[in-house]
């Protein structure tokens, strides 16, 4: 429908010239031998079970789960996802707010659950949620996200379940802005006071091995690849106002730090790849609308 996606904007990835693919930066990637296998063996028959042995406790699974149960589960996460809305309406995804959105996606993931697993139980539960405030607020919202969407309340099993999954996108999505936040604060131990790499600490962590740093490089090389991909799919607005420009900055700051990482660890491959994206990075205010 018109008006429910934005139009992207001319200032698009595929008008420069960035031969970046994070997902796959080495495609001649020579694979490692491995060792011959050993003949199989055959396992020792099981012993025969005793009907006394059925008689004891068992795990359960998601069919042993009844009304009861999902009614303690969802007025527990529900406040969550309130609050995660809270945040997420005020565009605030500051590192401060990923252990608040990454429990507001379990609640909502419970409802998808739900709804995907036995239609009847939520039936059941709907007294439950038309008493409680947040269940009766979070069921609101998302089926007036799917009307904004289809025109229409959600009626049907598959309408209801299709709207509670939008508004787990939606989570999924605040979780992952919420992240990289959290990623540019542990940048931040690795810069100057003027924004530039602090290249000699860098040098003297790397050659004392140090484990933290290590972790943090970890950090850097999955996070990196996150922010590109909200770039290309225009949503990475994570700072309200800035339209994308501080998470560009991350990239920049980041794609410099691992670059001179593999350049003191002799990688040259992997320091002229993360060098490339520093170059293309820094040379376009890379973004869509």
């Amino acid at each position: 429908m018109a008006g429910d996606k934005k139009q992207l904007s001319d200032f698009d990835l595929d008008s420069f010239d960035i031969d970046v693919d994070l997902d796959n930066p080495f495609a001649d990637a020579i694979k490692a031998g491995k060792p011959r296998p050993e003949p199989p063996r055959r396992a020792a028959a099981p012993p025969p079970v005793r009907e006394i042995d059925n008689v004891g406790p068992r795990k359960r699974s998601s069919k042993d789960f009844n009304p009861d149960m999902d009614a303690l589960l969802l007025t527990a996460q529900s406040s969550m996802i309130i609050e995660g809305m809270k945040n997420y309406t005020q565009s605030n995804f500051s590192s401060a707010t990923l252990p608040v959105y990454m429990e507001a996606l379990k609640g909502v993931a419970l409802y998808t659950k739900i709804l995907d697993r036995n239609p009847n139980n939520y039936n059941k539960l709907k007294e439950l949620i038309d008493s409680d405030i947040d269940c009766r607020e979070v069921e609101s919202t998302a089926f007036n996200m799917y009307k904004m969407m289809h025109s229409v309340e959600p009626d049907s099993y598959q309408e209801k379940l299709a709207a509670f999954e939008k508004f787990e996108l939606l989570f999924r999505e605040a979780v992952n802005k919420a992240s990289v936040s959290n990623s540019m604060r542990l940048l931040k131990k690795y810069l100057l006071m003027s924004g530039s790499l602090d290249e000699v600490r860098v040098r003297n962590l790397f050659k004392a091995n140090n484990a933290e740093f290590a972790l943090d490089i970890q950090n850097f090389i999955q996070h990196i690849k996150m922010a590109h991909e909200m770039v290309k799919k225009g949503k990475c607005e994570i700072s309200k106002g800035l339209k994308g420009r501080d998470i560009n900055i991350y990239i920049i700051k980041t794609s410099y730090l691992l670059y001179f990482y593999y350049t003191l660890s002799g990688n040259t491959d992997l320091s002229e790849y993360y060098g490339r994206v520093h170059s293309n990075y820094k040379k376009y205010f890379v973004i869509r609308e």
